[in-house]
């Protein structure tokens, strides 16, 4: 935002604090009225950037009429139509923080992937919460604020920490250790209240049993004084694909149903699935994300979340690492329409990101990520040999069936 747009901003701000009686707890996009000595005219709510009429009245030292909130300490404005018109690029901000496990609704069109998009678009709505304002009056009505930690989208050069909550959707899957506790040696990703998705392989480990546990919205896995508000809850279903057998690592894919609903805050929200391809994004890059292995030769994972923007690489390349014609994991080598290839030296995820996401930021929804790949099969970490991960886009059907059977009874 430019210095005059924020000094803007904060000019209407004050004026809006200092009479709430303008704010009507409206969002982005709802319609909105304003009236004025001639009478009343339709209008559509705007952030105060988006709506030039709005902004230069208030400049020329005339206050908005009317007011539908906050999106942050940026004002909404009820903006003229027909006037100002500006592409709203931000996902509807929802009125609500619960919790809840109505259905939404959705009647098949059958195109595919209609479940998994409207899905993602309710799911989007968690990017912003009610907040009460910072101010001492009286009447702190709660407004619509965005929670996105999503500071910029520069890709990151290098492994490095996440940000807090950067990556809301990234779940460690943990099993049970006995007396030691709970031993986190997979990832996976949030995808609705109930469902996270994994790797096939993630579900069993001959060392710890079965994946019993799911840790939503952390940092370092083993600080518990830090600002981080987790959500673990138990594991009660694990349902890997069908075609998914042993050694081999195609179809490297699972659903794990949750016992209870996640609560959508700040630092636990779900990611999207990719709809339509092209599925890799436009510049060729992604981002992993696991608290996996920081060196090839190390035993151990990281405890902290780490983060990486690694190149996606062409069947053709990934072939020359992995296929020798007598692998047990890739028979076929690899196999484009299941899996995708990324890495580069140094910049490869390890054996403690099994199951963990590979995700392009979304260009539908502000602030949400589309997982691309479920993390499978890799060499040696960090080297010039690429990691393979399952494709996500092949399976949509599959993980739509398997995740949300409810809305396939009822239609």
């Amino acid at each position: 935002m430019s210095t005059r747009t924020s000094t803007v901003s904060w000019i209407l701000l004050t004026l809006l604090l200092l009479n709430l009686s303008l704010m009507h707890g409206k969002d982005i996009g709802d319609k909105c009225t304003i009236d004025s000595p001639e009478g009343s005219s339709a209008g559509v709510c705007k952030i105060l950037k988006n709506c030039p009429s709005v902004y230069d009245a208030l400049l020329a030292g005339h206050t908005p009429k009317m007011s539908c909130g906050f999106m942050g300490f940026e004002p909404i404005v009820c903006c003229p139509t027909g006037n100002d018109i500006t592409k709203v690029t931000t996902s509807k901000p929802t009125t609500s923080t619960e919790s809840t496990n109505t259905p939404i609704p959705w009647i098949s069109d059958g195109s595919r992937g209609s479940l998994a998009r409207a899905i993602c678009a309710d799911n989007a709505k968690a990017v912003y919460g009610l907040e009460t304002p910072p101010t001492l009056l009286l009447d702190r009505t709660p407004v619509n604020t965005s929670r996105c930690a999503q500071t910029s989208r520069k890709l990151i050069v290098g492994g490095k920490k996440a940000e807090p909550k950067e990556f809301p959707h990234m779940t460690a899957i943990g099993y049970d250790a006995g007396a030691s506790g709970i031993v986190w040696k997979c990832g996976g990703s949030l995808i609705s209240k109930r469902i996270v998705l994994t790797a096939a392989h993630c579900t069993y480990t001959i060392d710890w049993g079965i994946a019993k546990w799911a840790r939503i919205g952390d940092l370092n896995l083993l600080q518990t004084n830090d600002s981080t508000q987790p959500q673990t809850i138990k594991i009660i279903e694990r349902i890997t694909h069908p075609n998914y057998k042993r050694p081999s690592a195609y179809h490297d894919i699972a659903v794990l149903k949750l016992e209870t609903s996640v609560d959508y805050t700040a630092w636990v929200r779900p990611a999207c699935l990719p709809i339509d391809m092209p599925d890799i994004g436009r510049d060729g890059k992604a981002i992993a994300t696991g608290w996996g292995r920081v060196d090839w030769a190390e035993e151990t994972g990281s405890d902290n979340l780490l983060k990486v923007t690694i190149n996606l690489i062409s069947q053709a390349s990934c072939n020359e690492s992995f296929y020798d014609g007598d692998s047990p994991q890739l028979a076929l080598g690899i196999v484009d329409d299941w899996q995708i290839c990324a890495g580069e030296l140094g910049k490869d995820t390890c054996q403690g990101d099994s199951g963990g996401p590979l995700a392009v930021f979304s260009t539908v929804h502000d602030c949400m990520y589309n997982v691309i790949g479920v993390t499978s099969v890799g060499r040696l970490c960090g080297s010039i040999v690429p990691g393979v991960y399952t494709r996500v886009y092949h399976y949509i059907p599959w993980i739509e069936r398997t995740a949300w059977p409810e809305y396939f009874q009822q239609n």
